[in-house]
């Protein structure tokens, strides 16, 4: 996958200087929040909903909350659209796990890639990405384990861009199957993703935004104060509780 990243230099200058002197202002481009400075997957913390209608006690339908990597690459083709990949840390430490056991289908990756339908957020402010590749790791039986199959469908991805949430939120549709067993939820998630454990449990104050120097919170999360969040107990990250777009409104 190449990538054309865009930097500053004279041009943006000259925009700048250009900019009094009645120069209409670029339009809108689609934001897609940068994953974590160290390079590793899991820039937003994402939450799965299981639609109505399935079996809960389906292991297929038990996902828990995850971190996501999302990554926007320019395209270097001036006719084609720019896009945008997706990489679930459970998935990763499933390729972790299986190492000695490859995935022996070169077709199949682990992480899903689909194109932006324009360049800028649309009059709701989403910036859409209809149709994304699969996320898939088939790994072979051996002697003494058997044979292991995941698969990540996304769909219908939307990130919410507008100057207060720019690209820090998402929301999209997934069909996820493990061993066979399928089910489909709604996903939803934001950036930064932040952890809430202290001593192994849930501790709400660490997604408080806000910094709160009477009890030694020197810093708040990073987390945009408009988020309404909590911790959540199993993955011990802090995730959305409304919609998205959301803000301080439940």
């Amino acid at each position: 996958m190449k990538t054309r990243w865009m930097g500053w230099g004279p041009g943006v200058a000259a925009l700048v200087l250009l900019a009094g002197c009645g120069v209409e202002d670029p339009e809108p481009q689609c934001v897609v929040a940068r994953a974590v400075s160290d390079g590793s997957i899991g820039s937003f913390a994402a939450v799965y909903t299981l639609l109505p209608g399935q079996n809960p006690d389906q292991q297929c339908a038990q996902l828990k909350p995850e971190s996501l990597g999302l990554q926007k690459y320019y395209s270097q083709d001036p006719n084609a659209r720019d896009t945008v990949a997706v990489r679930s840390a459970r998935l990763g430490r499933l390729l972790e796990d299986f190492d000695e056991r490859p995935d022996l289908d070169a077709s199949h990756t682990p992480y899903s890639v689909g194109a932006f339908s324009s360049e800028g957020p649309g009059e709701d402010h989403f910036c859409d990405v209809p149709t994304l590749s699969p996320t898939r790791l088939e790994v072979p039986a051996t002697e003494t384990l058997p044979a292991q199959s995941f698969r990540y469908e996304w769909s219908n991805l939307r990130i919410y861009n507008t100057p207060g949430i720019p690209g820090t939120q998402f929301k999209a549709d997934l069909s996820y199957t493990e061993n066979g067993c399928t089910a489909t939820y709604q996903a939803k998630g934001i950036w930064p993703v932040v952890g809430c454990a202290t001593g192994g449990k849930p501790d709400e104050a660490k997604c408080d935004p806000y910094a709160d120097y009477s009890v030694g919170r020197l810093r708040g999360s990073g987390i945009n104060p408009l988020f309404p969040v909590k911790c959540d107990p199993d993955a011990l990250i802090c995730v959305l509780t409304g919609d998205v777009p959301s803000d301080e409104t439940p």
